[in-house]
């Protein structure tokens, strides 16, 4: 590099004497040439030159720099143009961490929203009934004849197993419908704390003291990491039915807690009764082959093709596109590999399933029908495992509800049939039988219509019913309490682990699908199902997060 005009001599002198301007030099030289020769041989060759390349050199760097800036001026004046004359998009900022610096991704997977919030968080609510206005849709009920009415002498309380705030802030509303002083059929909801994150247990402690006469906290105790044993050690109360509840439980239906207290009340001989699960492997596929699972895909776009929006309804979306749809040979499944299409890539923060308009056998192209194409060699079980660990499976699972409950045909959900306990009643407590047959008197008694039992297979634990005195009867629970509730007790008992399955629930996922569930839109379709159809005008959930990028 040349040094600057005004260093010392000995600088100058490393500069080397050949170069490109070799030429230039020696023409400048012949047409500057002084009259006088003696006072021109004096002149310092190397400094002459020097001084010449210098001011040249300079000359270019300062038009490099207008050029540089000049495109850069161009470049962004550009840019603001577009963003303009798309408005949609200019307001729509990307995700920013709390910093307010752009990221690519949020930090962890899932949180961010596809709601419409501004770059300084801000969000503003759109329905009209969030104003106090308009009119609530309500699904469809299975009530009998004078609506449900809830059992006398029995105390009914929810066990909240309490984790995570993402989920439980808009739980909360389902909950508060069901409260018997909101007409429903829960006493007391005890949230029964599995965490030391500072975050999630600051949110519970400012939400149980807004409704403290109804909403209770149970430390975790002794119970740490992966231990729920010991939760249990305090249900056990007589004449109770304890409802257990996961904290990612994101839809319950208005049928689901009358409908499963009912149940546990009726067959006094099962050891419990579960709900019926949508995103369960076991349940799942009885859904699949009952006609309740749709041909939903993940959006095969690589980036948000849609704006941001509150909707929850899979209608608002564009079918998946047939060009997309995988050209499998059908005829030889099992020389595939299909692993890219049951645990595929995630397309995007905030991608949906979209479903597929064209032929109904596009369900067999889905991620639950290539699972279980695949599996018909190798058992049930492997499809069950998949089922359990593929993200994909977990949402189409979750989409497909939404399809339903924007049909109104929850029914879809309902198998099984009555179950005839009536030879194995010694198993049943006195407590129980007591309160079946002052049930049995009612007329047309709601309760176990359409039961599937287990068979002492392990089922998900997420939202089961159970008696107090049977809690008491089986302590210590073990730590892997769903193993133990679900499969041990009741064998060692011999009493079955049954399914009421017109108590349709929604959970989100289970730890293998965590991260993958979290990076769709579902927590936003859940929270906005949630505000329409659920949660007092008063009680409107907001998400915590800033905007997915490219919303």
């Amino acid at each position: 590099m040349v040094a600057p005009m005004g260093e010392s001599r000995a600088t100058e002198s490393t500069v080397p004497l050949t170069s490109e301007w070799d030429e230039e030099r020696t023409e400048f030289r012949r047409s500057a040439q002084p009259k006088n020769a003696a006072k021109a041989m004096a002149l310092d060759r190397h400094e002459w030159w020097l001084r010449y390349v210098n001011h040249h050199l300079l000359a270019r760097r300062l038009d490099l720099r207008r050029v540089i800036v000049a495109v850069v001026a161009i470049v962004c004046l550009s840019m603001l143009v577009f963003e303009i004359s798309h408005h949609e998009l200019y307001r729509l900022a990307p995700f920013q961490n709390p910093g307010g610096l752009a990221t690519e991704q949020p930090s962890v997977p899932g949180q961010c929203t596809t709601w419409p919030v501004g770059a300084d968080g801000e969000y503003t609510p759109a329905q009209s009934l969030r104003n106090g206005t308009g009119s609530r849709p309500a699904l469809k009920s299975f009530a009998p004849k004078g609506g449900w009415k809830k059992p006398a002498g029995i105390k009914i309380v929810a066990l909240v197993f309490y984790g995570r705030k993402r989920t439980v802030d808009f739980l909360d509303c389902y909950l508060l419908q069901n409260l018997a002083a909101n007409g429903g059929y829960l006493d007391e909801i005890r949230f029964m704390v599995h965490t030391n994150k500072e975050e999630d247990v600051t949110y519970l402690k400012d939400l149980v003291s807004k409704r403290d006469e109804h909403y209770h906290i149970v430390e975790s105790g002794p119970c740490e990491g992966t231990s729920y044993g010991c939760i249990w050690d305090s249900v056990v109360e007589d004449n109770t039915i304890y409802i257990k509840i996961d904290d990612d439980i994101i839809f319950i239906h208005p049928d689901a807690i009358p409908q499963l207290v009912h149940t546990r009340i009726a067959t006094p001989h099962p050891f419990a009764v579960s709900a019926n699960l949508v995103n369960s492997p076991l349940t799942g596929y009885e859904h699949f082959h009952y006609g309740a699972i749709h041909a939903f895909r993940p959006d095969p776009n690589t980036k948000p093709s849609h704006v941001a929006t509150e909707s929850w309804r899979p209608s608002e979306k564009q079918p998946f596109p047939a060009s997309k749809m995988p050209d499998l040979n059908m005829s030889d499944i099992k020389s595939l590999s299909l692993d890219d299409e049951i645990f595929p890539e995630r397309p995007y923060f905030g991608h949906p399933f979209l479903l597929s308009e064209g032929d109904p056998y596009d369900l067999m192209k889905t991620p639950m029908g290539l699972n279980w194409l695949r599996g018909g060699d190798r058992g049930v079980a492997a499809a069950y495992e998949a089922a359990w660990e593929s993200w994909a499976v977990a949402a189409q699972q979750q989409y497909s509800l939404l399809k339903n409950l924007e049909d109104d045909a929850v029914h879809r959900y309902f198998f099984g049939s009555p179950l005839d306990f009536s030879r194995s009643r010694a198993n049943a407590s006195t407590v129980a039988l007591k309160h079946a047959a002052a049930a049995a008197k009612t007329e047309d008694a709601p309760g176990a219509e359409q039961l599937y039992d287990t068979a002492w297979k392990r089922y998900n634990l997420n939202f089961v019913a159970l008696w107090g005195h049977d809690v008491r009867a089986a302590l210590p629970i073990a730590e892997d309490d769903e193993q133990d509730l679900t499969v041990t007790v009741p064998r060692r008992e011999r009493r079955p682990f049954v399914i009421d399955t017109r108590a349709v629930v929604g959970h989100l996922s289970f730890y293998p699908q965590h991260d993958g569930v979290r990076e769709t839109d579902l927590l936003d379709r859940w929270r906005a199902f949630a505000n329409d159809m659920v949660c007092a005008a008063d009680n409107q959930k907001v998400p915590f997060d800033r905007r997915c990028p490219g919303f």
